[in-house]
């Protein structure tokens, strides 16, 4: 099963942003290139790609059992 990332676990219930990925890299420019489009976040930091990073791993994490 692929790896999977929705701004709505991330605590943004109101975007249906859903994706998967294939590597950290991956993920980490798919966030940041939504952050900006969507979101408008003109530069997003690492704290919160990190964070989202770790969303996406977690809701993985509990796809994958």
């Amino acid at each position: 099963m692929a790896n999977q990332y929705a701004c709505a676990n991330a605590g943004a219930s109101t975007c249906g942003f859903r994706t998967t990925w294939t590597d950290e890299a991956d993920l980490r420019r798919q966030i940041a290139n939504h952050l900006v489009t969507v979101h408008e976040v003109k530069t997003p930091t690492a704290t919160i790609v990190n964070y989202l990073v770790k969303v996406a791993k977690d809701m993985s994490r509990q796809v994958h059992h």
